[in-house]
C-alpha cells in the first residue's frame, strides 16, 4: 500500500528536489523514512512561520485589539485597523465588547468591511469605538493550495536537514554537535545557511 504523507504535494516536491524514488509498495524501512520526511516538514514549516511571523499552514486565529489602537481615515467618522497577517487571510467575523468584564457581541457586517490589499489587510469601521474587538480570521494555505514557492523553500530546508543530520536526527539550528565516540564535530549551524529565506519574503508581515 502506497505511503500517504500528511503533506502530499510537499512530499512530492521534496522527493523531486532530491531525486528520490518513492516506493509505491514501501517496506517497513521505507515507511519509517517517509514518516521522518513528514517530521522534517513540520520542523521546516515551524521555522518558516517563525521567520514570516505568521502561519503559512491553514489556521484559525482570534485576533484581539483595542478601539484606542484604531487609526483615523480622512473621514473623521471612519477608522481602520491593520491586520498583521497576509497569507491568504480572510475575516470570518468581528465582535466587540465594552471592557474585559463584558461578553463579545457580533458587529453588524454593514458596519465594517475587510479590505484585502497587496500591501496588507485592513478592517475599516464606519464609526469610532472604544472597548475591545475580536476578529476571527482564517489564514494560511492547505497543502493542496500551498504556493509553489513555499513548497520549494520547505523542500530546500528539509534537504539541508536530511543531508547534514544523522539518520532519523535533526541538527537544524544547532551551532555545534559532537557525535559520540567518533570525535567528529560539526561547528557550522544549519541556520547560517539562509538561502531558503528568499522563498518566503512575500509572506514576511510588515511592521507598523
Amino acid at each position: 500500500m502506497a505511503y500517504i504523507s500528511a503533506y502530499p504535494r510537499q512530499f512530492k516536491t521534496f522527493a523531486n528536489f532530491l531525486n528520490i524514488e518513492i516506493n509505491g509498495e514501501p517496506t517497513v524501512e521505507d515507511t519509517a523514512l517517509y514518516e521522518y520526511f513528514d517530521t522534517l516538514f513540520d520542523v521546516c514549516y515551524d521555522e518558516a512561520e517563525g521567520y514570516c511571523s505568521q502561519p503559512l499552514r491553514a489556521s484559525n486565529i482570534n485576533y484581539q485589539f483595542y478601539g484606542s489602537k484604531l487609526q483615523r481615515t480622512l473621514n473623521k467618522y471612519t477608522c481602520w485597523k491593520f491586520i498583521p497577517y497576509s497569507a491568504n487571510t480572510q475575516l470570518s467575523s468581528l465582535s466587540w465588547r465594552e471592557n474585559e468584564f463584558n461578553t463579545y457581541s457580533a458587529l453588524n457586517n454593514t458596519d465594517y468591511i475587510f479590505s484585502n490589499e497587496p500591501y496588507g489587510n485592513y478592517i475599516i469601521l464606519k464609526n469610532s469605538y472604544d472597548g475591545q474587538f475580536k476578529a476571527v480570521l482564517t489564514t494560511g494555505f492547505t497543502d493542496i493550495n500551498m504556493p509553489n514557492t513555499v513548497l520549494q523553500g520547505i523542500a530546500e530546508m528539509a534537504a539541508l536537514i536530511y543531508k547534514q543530520s544523522p539518520n532519523g536526527g535533526n541538527w537544524f539550528g544547532l551551532s555545534s554537535i559532537n557525535t559520540g565516540g567518533t570525535g567528529q564535530t560539526i561547528s557550522n549551524s544549519l541556520k547560517t545557511d539562509i538561502s531558503w529565506q528568499k522563498y518566503f519574503i512575500k509572506y514576511v508581515i510588515p511592521t507598523v
